[in-house]
């Protein structure tokens, strides 16, 4: 009995060193979460992040009848105002470069179309267009810069259909379609693209990748339909979006050919992932279920039901993580929707607070962390 008793503690006490070192080597972060305020109204939107921590995103001005983009840095929010402020806007200012130009858009002349924001300077620049104009006003975007300047979007081709751009030198050059419409929504320093096209201009959109002169689709779980959209890229080529996955749609990595699902939360069924960081992390939201009071049309009865709801997430090491538990139950925050990562681990979004929605910024509380991230 006593040897018994002893191997039973030598294999109890063996898991307990091996569980530790797990946690040890996993070293998953903490986060502080601050509230980037507003313009003067009650709700603020975060979209992008450089390495820096300057932020931009978009906020209601005082009295929520207007809203303009915004630059947030130092601890301040600046309001700016023409960039994507008129009455026709895009989600965002959509990125931030590392040497403060911003991608966007904003109203010249009565049309609204794509422009970089020079923070330094406080310069606007309009970038051009592909010659198309949607809904009597309406050109397109900006969407990404990289640290080079190069800048992309879309722009309308005519009055229908529009595709993605590459802004060079001085030039915009239409990089083109599968067929139909195509978007460009990222663009890393090797001067790689991603986004979306279809095959027709009522076709289904699918992830692209565009690298040396030629745009090809990302298909990463086989469904028939491959519809999806790539959302963004790293320096080191890896890509992340979301496609179909039978009945579900799955966020992923696509890196030199190979496919990482990157899964749901348990009992979900659907994950979008919108960004990655160079030591690989992501971000993005998934749905999770709980039970609540559903009405029965059949039977015109409330019963027990499942429903989902969609929480923020951060994918590291093969593991999908809420937002929620990284900053604490008692931080004040019920949801958690970030949009975008950098290098540091910071990331940014907006979220229910208080019950509106508000930007925040996470910040990890070990700053080496996301340098041990791969």
């Amino acid at each position: 009995m006593k040897k018994s008793s002893s191997i039973c503690l030598a294999v109890i006490l063996a898991l307990t060193l091996l569980e530790d070192s797990v946690r040890t080597a996993t070293r998953f972060p903490s986060y502080s979460i601050t509230d980037l305020g507003t313009l003067g109204g009650t709700e603020s939107f975060a979209y992008a992040i450089n390495d820096r921590g300057d932020i931009v995103g978009s906020s209601r001005l005082a009295g929520n009848t207007v809203t303009h983009g915004f630059l947030f840095g130092y601890g301040r929010m600046i309001d700016l105002n023409p960039l994507n402020s008129g009455e026709i806007q895009t989600v965002g200012p959509a990125d931030i470069n590392n040497h403060g130009a911003v991608a966007s858009g904003f109203m010249r002349d009565g049309i609204y179309s794509a422009a970089i924001f020079d923070i330094r300077s406080g310069e606007i620049t309009a970038l051009g267009s592909l010659g198309g104009l949607a809904f009597g006003s309406f050109n397109g975007t900006a969407t990404s810069v990289n640290d080079s300047g190069e800048v992309v979007g879309y722009s309308y081709v005519d009055d229908l259909n529009r595709h993605a751009f590459l802004f060079k030198n001085g030039l915009m050059r239409d990089l083109g379609s599968l067929g139909g419409y195509s978007a460009a929504l990222s663009i890393n320093n090797a001067g790689d693209v991603v986004g979306f096209s279809s095959e027709s201009v009522y076709g289904a959109a699918h992830p692209i990748l565009y690298r040396n002169g030629k745009m090809s689709a990302i298909n990463p779980f086989g469904d028939p339909s491959n519809e999806g959209i790539a959302w963004k890229l790293n320096n080191r080529g890896m890509v992340v979006g979301e496609a179909l996955n039978g009945s579900s749609t799955n966020g992923f990595i696509y890196f030199k050919g190979a496919v990482t699902n990157i899964g749901t939360f348990t009992g979900g069924r659907n994950s979008f992932a919108y960004s990655i960081n160079t030591p690989g992390q992501v971000v993005g939201v998934a749905d999770v279920p709980f039970e609540d009071d559903c009405y029965d049309f059949e039977t015109q009865q409330t019963v027990r039901c499942t429903n989902y709801e969609f929480q923020g997430f951060l994918y590291e090491r093969g593991v999908m993580l809420d937002l929620r538990s990284l900053v604490g139950s008692n931080s004040g925050w019920d949801v958690l929707w970030p949009f975008d990562i950098n290098d540091r681990g910071q990331i940014v979004g907006y979220g229910l607070r208080a019950g509106e929605f508000r930007a925040f910024l996470m910040t990890p509380t070990d700053e080496n962390h996301s340098t041990q991230v791969r």
